[in-house]
């Protein structure tokens, strides 16, 4: 079974909340209008992740529900 675009979309919703996270540390280079959107963005991008930890389907093989956990 082809499980792996969730495997994707965990890596995604990492990818760029670590790269915001990254963006959001550098405080001087930031306008404090980008820095609300930046902020309302990482929430929004977390709060999808917790969505999919919270609905996640235990029948998935090991392989995913592993990788889901670490993320």
């Amino acid at each position: 079974m082809a499980y792996t675009y969730l495997l994707d979309l965990y890596k995604i919703l990492n990818a760029r909340i670590n790269e915001i996270d990254d963006t959001l540390r550098d405080r001087h280079a930031l306008d404090p209008k980008k820095r609300q959107h930046l902020l309302g963005r990482r929430d929004c991008l977390k709060s999808i992740h917790h969505f999919l930890e919270d609905h996640f389907d235990q029948k998935l093989p090991r392989r995913l529900q592993g990788q889901s956990k670490r993320t």
